[in-house]
């Protein structure tokens, strides 16, 4: 990823940094296992996943951990198991975890570190889709609506958006740090 300023466009090294962290966490899959050979990869060469030293299919459910009270998160969770699924996709709305600039929120329907242990304890793979742009039908695409008021331009490479999507990107790293590596697979 080039950090290097190109003309009027204020990419620099904050911007590296972004692509650097959403990169990372564009392909973040959590897994729970008890196997011993742990991993996740793409085997190109015989057109297929690997986890844990297996063929691995996903069957997939979105369930916006944001969206549900999280008193029935383990119910749904549940239910998508015993529905033979294997994996649960999830957005991260930005706008729901910080909704005033430096003003976080992780708790009750909100609380990320939670949902992904119930995830696990299912044994589960989940796909965490951070965005910062989400989309998903969800006020301004996730974003918190303070950002205009530090910039129009939103959704493009201008410095004081990045600023604040590296930000929000570190913040959100330290929540979930414990679940993903490289791989996207770490034992709890």
């Amino acid at each position: 990823v080039s950090t290097q300023s190109t003309g009027s466009s204020g990419i620099n090294a904050e911007y590296g940094d972004f692509c650097k962290m959403l990169f990372i966490f564009a392909s973040v899959l959590l897994f729970h296992s008890c196997s011993a050979e742990r991993g996740f990869y793409i085997d190109w060469d015989n057109d297929r996943f690997v986890k844990d030293g297996e063929t691995f299919q996903y069957v997939s459910a979105g369930m916006h951990y944001f969206r549900i009270p999280h008193q029935y998160w383990e119910q749904r969770i549940s239910a998508a198991k015993s529905a033979g699924l294997n994996t649960v996709q999830t957005y991260v709305a930005w706008n729901a975890h910080e909704p005033q600039p430096g003003q976080y929120n992780f708790e009750g329907d909100l609380d990320i570190v939670r949902f992904i242990q119930l995830v696990q304890a299912h044994d589960m793979a989940l796909i965490l889709r951070v965005g910062p742009y989400i989309c998903a039908e969800w006020n301004f695409g996730g974003l918190p609506p303070w950002l205009l008021g530090v910039t129009s331009q939103v959704r493009t490479s201008d410095q004081d958006y990045m600023f604040a999507v590296n930000h929000w990107l570190k913040v959100l790293a330290t929540k979930i740090n414990l679940y993903y590596t490289k791989t996207g697979v770490r034992s709890s």
